[in-house]
């Protein structure tokens, strides 16, 4: 690895222990516990999108073409939740409503797709609402932090970089990292397999069924709904067999 790679990777690696994942641990207590309040939403989408200006630090010493949207973008198409609503615009929306609060407004040649699709963007569009924040774009009002930023931040996350060559293959987009699917790190314990398979979580903001709110914001026009996410390599007489001896698997 060149020494200016090694060099950004190391950047990158202290920016992920440091800053990044503190920043996701809390924010994901806040997720669960509640209230979120405005500026801890934006706090948090700030730390989500300068890891990005990271990744790209890696990406130029590395010679990779491209420029920050290109990125963003790739992230997009790579991880994406199957079955969710909203899709494969999560990167460029954080992306993009950190330039709208640092710039007032965004210009709409910088993210032409976005704005054609959601209308202006700016950081109104991000509002407090009974201790949710909701994000409030042409067609669309939903959750930001759990169905956008949380997707975001677990994708940033979830993957521990075992040396420089793993930041390096991440940074390029090449790295093998499970998104937010059913479950990134797979347990062993058939119990806790089958509790997540008759308790699925929904595939746009990650909750359960009876704490889903889906139904109550709209997408693209439409009202949303539970969607849930299910291990689709999941075996039920396999699961039943390993915790019971006694049950009867066919052959």
């Amino acid at each position: 690895m060149k020494e200016a790679v090694a060099f950004a990777c190391e950047r990158y690696r202290l920016y992920y222990e440091r800053i990044l994942r503190p920043a996701t641990d809390s924010f994901r207590l806040s997720l669960d516990d509640g209230p979120i309040r405005l500026h801890e939403a934006f706090g948090t989408n700030l730390f989500a999108a300068h890891a990005i200006d990271y990744l790209l630090e890696i990406r130029s010493a590395d010679g990779a073409p491209g420029r920050r949207h290109d990125l963003v973008t790739r992230f997009d198409e790579m991880f994406f939740v199957e079955g969710g609503r909203f899709q494969n615009a999560k990167f460029r929306l954080v992306d993009a409503i950190n330039n709208a609060l640092k710039h007032v407004k965004i210009d709409p040649k910088r993210y032409p797709d976005l704005v054609t699709r959601y209308g202006p963007i700016s950081f109104q569009s991000l509002a407090e609402d009974e201790g949710r924040v909701i994000c409030l774009l042409a067609g669309y009002r939903f959750d930001y932090c759990r169905v956008v930023l949380r997707h975001v931040l677990n994708t940033l996350v979830d993957f521990e970089f075992g040396d420089l060559e793993g930041v390096l293959d991440f940074a390029r987009g090449t790295a093998s990292v499970a998104a937010y699917d059913l479950d990134a790190a797979r347990e062993d314990d058939p119990i806790d397999e089958m509790i997540e398979f008759v308790n699925p979580v929904c595939g746009d903001c990650g909750e359960g069924e009876s704490n889903c709110l889906c139904a109550t914001f709209v997408y693209d026009g439409k009202s949303g709904e539970f969607v849930p996410i299910r291990d689709e390599a999941f075996d039920l007489e396999d699961t039943m067999s390993r915790i019971s001896g006694a049950y009867p698997r066919e052959s």
